[in-house]
């Protein structure tokens, strides 16, 4: 089901929801016209969830709503990576859909594929937590940067601020 015939779908049911709702009107003349009526709104009701739930699945499919999903995914890990076979299975939708959100993520350079033990992962730097430490360039020893120090105890070298 494409959008263009969801959106049709949902037009038409609109139409038999108006239908309904005059001869529910009608039938306060002439109560032959309630069971049309109610026909008509039932009719109309019915499809017009059905037209919601088809477009509600076809935005949770789009590429641009599923690589938010996957991102979020990839962040809630800790790891700052996702499979594809672990966001199919954790956002219950086709391999398709999530290749092409793949593909878009990376395309956009939020992601790259790597190859790990006969795998591919799909890895997000900027998910990765870093740690910023006190490195003295000289000794090398490291230090909180909750104390506040700008020379090193040990041998009194300048101390920088480094990721790690």
């Amino acid at each position: 089901m494409n959008r263009t015939a969801a959106i049709a779908v949902f037009a038409i049911s609109v139409v038999l929801l108006a239908a309904g709702l005059l001869f529910l009107c009608a039938a306060s003349r002439q109560p032959t016209r309630l069971f049309l009526a109610i026909a008509l709104l039932v009719i109309g009701g019915g499809l017009a969830a059905w037209s919601g739930l088809a477009l509600r699945r076809l935005r949770e499919l789009d590429p641009e709503h599923l690589s938010d999903r996957i991102t979020a995914l990839a962040g809630a890990g800790g790891q700052a990576e996702v499979t594809l076979s672990q966001a199919v299975a954790e956002l219950k939708v086709p391999d398709e859909a999530v290749l092409e959100a793949l593909a878009l993520l990376e395309s956009q350079g939020q992601c790259y594929r790597e190859n790990r033990e006969g795998r591919e992962v799909y890895f997000f730097p900027g998910l990765k937590e870093t740690k910023v430490v006190r490195r003295c360039a000289y000794c090398g020893n490291e230090f909180s940067v909750k104390t506040p120090l700008h020379k090193c105890p040990n041998c009194g070298g300048d101390l920088e601020l480094v990721r790690d």
